[in-house]
This record gives C-alpha cells, sequence and structure tokens, in this order.
C-alpha cells in the first residue's frame, strides 16, 4: 500500500484583503493545508503554534513590519520563506534575497502557478524536527510534526481547526482554556474571523471524530461559561503507554483493553474486524454491550456469572474460557483469555473463534 505524504501547512501573511483569499484557495487547491493571517501580529502566533511547512509573506505589510514574520521563519528552524514583491525597482527583491528568503514572486502572477511553486518549495524543504513534540492523553497520540492524529491506534483525519483546537488542550495538560484563547489559535485558519459559536461548532465535530461523547467525556470536557480542557476525571493509572499500545496494536489476533467498569480502553484493528465495527464505536462502551456474551448452554454471563469480574475480583488470570458472542445477528462460538495489565485497573480480552460444538455435553 502506497502511504501518501501529508499535505504541506503553509502560513500566508498579506494584509491585502482581496488577494489574500484568492492565494489562500489557490494553495488548498493545490493540496495545502493553509494559515492566512491578515495581520502581522496572527502571523508571529501562527508560526509558534502551527509549525508551518513553509512561509509566504508580503514583507511591506502593516508598515514594513511584514520583515518581522521573514526573520521570525528564518529564526524558526530555517524555515523556507517565499516573499511576495508588488514593488517595480527590485529594492524589495534585494533586501529579501539579502535576508535569506528562498525565493521571491513578483506580482501579478497566477494564482495557480504561485501555489503549485510553493507546494514544491515545501516538499523539497520538508521538516524533519526530531525535537518537535508528540503529545500523549489516555489514547490519544498527536505527532505536531507530521500533523497526525491517532485515537486508540486508529488514524483520525482532522481539519486544520480542529487539530488546532486539540492540540492547544493537549498542550494545556488539563488547564481550561478560554474561548477567546481558543480563537485566537484559529483565526488564521478561518476565511471569515470566528466567533464563539464556531468555537463550539468545531469543538463538536472534533469530538464526533475522535468517538467522544460530551455527556461523559473522554478526552475533552466543556466548562460551562468559560471554554474547553482535555477530560482528566479518570485516575490515570488506568492508562498504559504508547509502546504498550503499539504491542497491542500489531498482535493477530483480537483483543481488547478495558478498565475496571469494564470498558473498553483500547481496541486494536483485528477485534474492530473481527466483530464488523469501527473502533469509534468501541471505545468507551461496555464490553458486555457489545459481545453480550453467553456461556455454552446460552445463559447470559453477567453479574457474578461475568469473567471480567471474576478476574477483576480475584487478580488473577482465565485462558481459553468458551463461550458465545453476538458479531452483527449472529451468535459465534469463541474462547476468552482474560489477562490483568500491570496497570493497575486495566485488563486484556483476547478473543479467539472456535468451531467445537457450543452446547455443553
Amino acid at each position: 500500500m502506497t502511504v501518501l505524504p501529508e499535505p504541506p501547512f503553509v502560513l500566508v501573511a498579506d494584509s491585502d484583503p482581496l488577494y489574500l483569499p484568492r492565494l489562500r484557495g489557490a494553495l488548498r487547491l493545490a493540496g495545502a493545508q493553509v494559515a492566512a493571517c491578515r495581520t502581522v501580529k496572527v502571523a508571529l502566533e501562527a508560526l509558534r503554534f502551527h509549525l508551518p511547512n513553509i512561509v509566504v509573506v508580503a514583507p511591506e505589510m502593516d508598515g514594513g513590519t511584514g520583515w518581522d514574520v521573514v526573520y521570525a521563519a528564518r529564526a524558526q528552524a530555517q524555515l523556507p520563506t517565499v516573499a511576495l514583491d508588488r514593488g517595480r525597482d527590485g529594492t524589495l527583491r534585494r533586501t529579501a534575497l539579502t535576508a535569506g528568503v528562498d525565493e521571491v514572486i513578483m506580482l501579478p502572477c497566477d494564482d495557480t502557478e504561485l501555489a503549485l511553486r510553493v507546494v514544491a518549495l515545501a516538499g523539497r524543504s520538508r521538516r524533519t524536527d526530531a525535537a518537535t513534540p508528540v503529545h500523549r492523553h489516555r489514547g490519544l497520540i498527536m505527532d505536531v510534526a507530521a500533523h497526525t492524529i491517532r485515537a486508540n491506534g486508529k488514524q483520525i483525519p482532522l481539519t486544520a481547526q480542529q487539530f488546532a483546537i486539540l492540540r492547544a488542550l493537549l498542550e494545556a495538560n488539563g488547564a481550561t482554556l478560554s474561548r477567546e484563547r481558543l480563537l485566537a489559535l484559529i483565526e488564521s485558519l478561518d476565511d471569515e474571523p470566528p466567533s464563539d459559536r464556531a468555537i463550539d461548532l468545531h469543538v463538536t465535530r472534533l469530538r464526533r471524530r475522535l468517538g467522544d461523547d460530551a455527556r461523559e467525556p473522554r478526552w475533552i470536557e466543556s466548562v460551562y461559561g468559560v471554554g474547553y480542557r482535555l477530560a482528566m476525571n479518570d485516575d490515570k493509572t488506568t492508562e498504559f503507554n504508547a509502546e504498550a499500545e503499539r504491542v497491542l496494536a500489531s498482535l493477530p489476533d483480537p483483543l481488547l483493553v478495558i478498565d475496571a467498569d469494564r470498558r473498553v480502553r483500547f481496541v486494536n484493528d483485528a477485534a474492530a474486524r473481527f466483530l464488523a465495527l469501527p473502533q469509534a464505536e468501541i471505545v468507551g462502551r461496555r464490553c458486555g454491550e457489545i459481545l453480550q456474551c453467553r456461556d455454552c448452554d446460552g445463559a447470559d454471563l453477567e453479574g457474578a456469572r461475568c469473567f471480567a469480574r471474576a478476574v477483576a475480583n480475584s487478580g488473577s488470570a482465565l485462558r481459553d474460557v468458551p463461550a458465545i458472542i453476538a458479531v452483527g445477528e449472529d451468535r459465534v462460538p469463541v474462547r476468552f483469555t482474560y489477562a490483568r495489565v500491570h496497570t493497575d485497573g486495566l485488563m486484556t480480552v483476547e478473543i479467539r473463534p472456535r468451531t467445537e460444538p457450543t452446547t455443553a455435553g
């Protein structure tokens, strides 16, 4: 399978209210993600926060202080920069090249050609900064440089606005972020200046992408009248690290990780395929609700008869226990193996199909 590279993230700084939307649209059509900044102040904030792959700037914006964006881009890991020159005397071009700008493009210029040149330059100069942070929270893993997010081992596609909001919440590490702060971080990403209503809409869609429930949030929690924060109410001892997650995700047999309340915290790809359910519809639900376990005589395995409850109470393990579970409209005979994880409160549930008769002899 061919893995497509992440689209380049382009920061554009230009105070021209007519040209900025045109260039942003052309860059998006060329396959780039774009932060469009109308002021130097917003551009400098976006440069620090969004970590773009390339910067396009009109140095004469805001009375010539656009040069601050050029210098900041060069100082930040030598980001490639493109200067837009609307002059005719060559002064800006010479100054830009002296400042270390990679390319100067004279305007007017065909929008599509300019966008393709910017994307090509970004592709030749992709960041490979190993020091760029990777944020983790429960089953969420965000790689800022790669601009990717995984939830319980599954890659989740996010818009630039959703990515920025989630990154801000992860970096806040449980502190509440006001809507005003989140507005400032995504101002450069919206076609029109965003509002409180826009933030709420972005968060609602972000939760939907992650499979999070606003009523019982696992990842994003609302703070009434203020804004949002990471949901931190669960005991952190019920988390497992990314290395363990990678190992479990690679196992060929279907496997769930459940917590002390028997809610699914992790599901590998094999289990999602076997149960014929998307991972997002499994994580966060009680395992009994999904599996609907029965013994070989057809009696429900719930309450005191639940295998997971018995393992949790005894602290031991159970291996190759026969049962029948629900898969879609069918009932499938399986064998369960339950084991405690070193992290307190977590348990693995391995599911193996079986072919022997399902009724007791």
